[in-house]
């Protein structure tokens, strides 16, 4: 069985992204996804997980679903487009805490016209931000500023590959 690695995705540009937003799910919170298309044709999420070696198991099933969401996503609009339309991944950032990847905060994903794309996933009803984020250099600063400010440290995917 294949299996689609994060160091395979370095280098993939990016087509198209769509998601799903709904506004209340059976956990009473809103929830939002997006499935990005990317110029081979393979549709991926924002990643949750560091772990190389088992982001995606390329079976039928998993192969069909992310087609799936994808094809019934919701457009995104064209101004937004522009931020990562014909980009190519050059990096993730992932979360950690107490030194574990911290699954409740999507991947940033560092595209070559140094914007990082993310996500809010989920939250209670009335959060304002769950939501797709594009973040330029400075944004993504602050941001992480603001979560080592919890005890969250932000790693580039790449380093911490190297560094093993």
């Amino acid at each position: 069985m294949d299996t689609l690695k994060l160091s395979d995705l370095i280098g993939q540009e990016i087509e198209e992204l769509r998601f799903h937003y709904t506004p209340e799910n059976e956990y009473g919170l809103q929830s939002f996804y997006s499935y990005i298309k990317l110029s081979n044709d393979i549709i991926i999420d924002i990643p949750k997980f560091s772990d190389d070696d088992n982001y995606m198991e390329l079976t039928h099933d998993n192969i069909s679903y992310f087609k799936r969401q994808f094809d019934t996503g919701q457009l995104v609009n064209e101004k937004v487009k522009a931020y990562y339309v014909g980009q190519k991944i050059v990096d993730f950032y992932f979360s950690y805490y107490n030194g574990e990847v911290d699954i409740d905060n999507s991947a940033f994903i560092k595209l070559t016209n140094d914007y990082y794309l993310s996500e809010n996933s989920s939250g209670p009803i009335g959060i304002t931000n769950i939501d797709l984020l594009i973040l330029d250099e400075s944004e993504f600063i602050k941001e992480v500023e603001r979560l080592n400010g919890f005890d969250v440290a932000v790693r580039s995917f790449i380093q911490t590959k190297n560094a093993c």
